[in-house]
């Protein structure tokens, strides 16, 4: 580590997102293209023949140190290249990588399908306690790229901060890192996709209504055909919703649709 007699070492970070390409609502995971800037001094690295200028060199194994971090909740990590650094004559290093990252996240979907969240990434040293490193955030160097290829969402500018505390399962207090990324959800598609075709359906059920009483075996016939028409509707829907405890807002219009219907069907048989 560098000068560890003069205190912690002091490492500015900072993660832009090139690309957010999906959320999963079922597994609740973020895929993300992001690129990790990673800035701090090392003396031992300064030239002053360089002056203000920095070069790019490639990382040498063993001879850089290079501060181990890993984020909360990873499912999954690629490198797009080689790692490469940059340092100028003063020392300071500014360390890039860019990755392709599976986060998970748990998320309140109650609101679904009028949901917003506020999608948190936090970036802990693996080993390394406050005495030996602490973060400061680079926000010049945290953003999101103007077009994102994920569908269904809008995605808001991340907010980075950083700060200190305790770790699950580790003694000591440790430095850490939290972005922050706004997402709300499209509710334009599930309008189309839930909302009109379950109104529908109900409407169908109460056609009963407007068939001669005489006509029992047409007035039963359409009750079951729209209680058969709701149930496959919300069994093909099941496996695009999130697996959840507790009902959201989607789940609560399926239920009242049911018993409209069920009423309907009520209705023609008695």
């Amino acid at each position: 580590r560098p000068d560890p007699a003069a205190g912690p070492t002091v490492v500015g970070l900072g993660i832009f997102f090139q690309d957010v390409a999906s959320l999963s609502d079922v597994d609740q995971t973020l895929d993300a293209d992001v690129l990790v800037v990673a800035r701090w001094r090392d003396p031992r690295l300064a030239d002053r023949a360089r002056g203000d200028a920095s070069a790019e060199c490639p990382a040498p194994d063993g001879r850089l140190w290079i501060p181990a971090l890993e984020p909360e909740n990873l499912r999954g990590r690629q490198a797009f290249y080689p790692t490469r650094f940059l340092v100028d004559g003063r020392g300071v290093v500014t360390y890039a990588r860019r990755l392709w990252v599976k986060l998970a996240y748990p998320l309140d979907f109650r609101d679904f399908p009028l949901d917003r969240h506020r999608w948190q990434v936090t970036l802990w040293p693996v080993t390394s306690r406050t005495d030996e490193i602490v973060f400061h955030p680079l926000r010049s160097a945290t953003g999101t790229n103007e077009r994102l290829s994920i569908q269904g969402w809008r995605v808001g500018e991340p907010s980075i901060a950083s700060s200190t505390g305790p770790r699950v399962g580790r003694a000591g207090s440790f430095a850490h890192v939290d972005v922050e990324l706004g997402l709300e959800r499209d509710w334009s598609y599930h309008a189309w996709k839930l909302g009109v075709p379950l109104t529908l359906i109900v409407l169908m059920a109460y056609g009963v209504y407007f068939i001669p009483a005489s006509a029992v075996p047409q007035q039963i016939g359409l009750g079951m055909t729209s209680m058969l028409t709701l149930i496959a509707y919300m069994l093909a829907l099941g496996g695009t919703l999130p697996r959840i405890a507790y009902l959201t807002r989607a789940d609560r219009f399926f239920v009242g649709s049911a018993l409209l219907v069920f009423l309907g069907l009520v209705k023609a048989v008695a």
